[in-house]
């Protein structure tokens, strides 16, 4: 039978631990005992009769149980920061490291922008890497808050969505294709075509809708990503069909847009880690993401 009280001291020794991988690391984080930090777990887990940690190759790693008890601490730790004088709404202190593929770092970088004139002082850093790229960056504790379309699954790192797109088709202006409202398999079949390349899970979604069709584009070029497949496109080397979402605005009159059916969403992600607790700047930026875009 669970006891109902709770303990400052031992979510905060639970936090320290998720955030250094050891009962050492989070002893030098609070100041502590490395012995105070490993009896505050222990009480932890007996009081909520839970198993909130694995070791695995020296490093203690959180269980899904641990992962899930860290989030809902959010909330409480918000609330004594209110209670101490501070604003959880305000980011607080230190660098927060993001980044994104080339698709998203111009969308992220405005992001930025609006998000430091709000709150000036606060620091930020963008990288630009791939999406197996950001996997290895949040696991090396290198990148505190990443971006991605990919549908990535990793141990060490949790996609939290935060936009929807629906596919669209891109032509070159005056493109004879241009005259019908909707593209659909059937009207690439022998069309000059850019595809994204191979690795993107997006590819074989649309290899199947094309072999289902009976239609085969011809392709004459192949890209990371649908920047890079827009600028193809306004060249007038093909036609191609990709995520809108940050690529393509409505007001765009440099291409052609139409639906492409049949219909499939592109999701686009926050991604973080699994193994450390978001600061407060991730929260803060998030939401500020995510009101951006409402």
């Amino acid at each position: 039978m669970r006891n109902n009280w709770h303990s400052i001291r031992e979510y905060e020794a639970l936090r320290a631990v998720i955030t250094s991988g050891t009962t050492n690391g989070a002893a030098r984080l609070l100041g502590v005992s490395q012995s105070a930090v490993s009896r505050s777990i222990g009480q932890l887990e007996a009081r909520l009769n839970l198993v909130l940690f694995e070791r695995r190759g020296g490093r203690l790693r959180p269980t899904a149980e641990g992962l899930r008890l860290n989030g809902n601490l959010d909330r409480l730790f918000d609330a004594i920061a209110v209670l101490n004088g501070a604003d959880p709404e305000e980011p607080g202190s230190g660098t927060l490291r993001l980044a994104a593929p080339p698709s998203l770092s111009q969308m992220v970088a405005n992001q930025m922008a609006s998000f430091i004139a709000l709150h000036p002082g606060q620091r930020l850093s963008l990288e630009t890497c791939t999406s197996s790229g950001l996997v290895s960056r949040i696991s090396e504790d290198a990148v505190d808050l990443g971006f991605t379309h990919a549908d990535l699954t990793h141990s060490s790192m949790e996609l939290i969505p935060f936009h929807e797109s629906v596919a669209v088709c891109i032509l070159p202006r005056n493109h004879p294709l241009a005259r019908h409202e909707i593209i659909t398999p059937e009207h690439l079949h022998g069309q000059d075509f850019i595809s994204i390349l191979r690795r993107h899970i997006v590819r074989s979604r649309l290899d199947r809708l094309f072999a289902e069709a009976g239609s085969v584009p011809n392709r004459v070029a192949e890209v990371a990503t649908g920047l890079s497949a827009a600028t193809l496109v306004r060249a007038g080397t093909g036609v191609s069909v990709i995520c809108p979402f940050p690529v393509v605005r409505e007001d765009d009159q440099t291409l052609v847009v139409r639906p492409f059916l049949p219909r499939f969403i592109y999701r686009t992600s926050f991604a973080v880690s699994t193994m450390r607790p978001l600061s407060r700047v991730a929260r803060a930026f998030m939401r500020h993401v995510k009101l951006s875009l409402a």
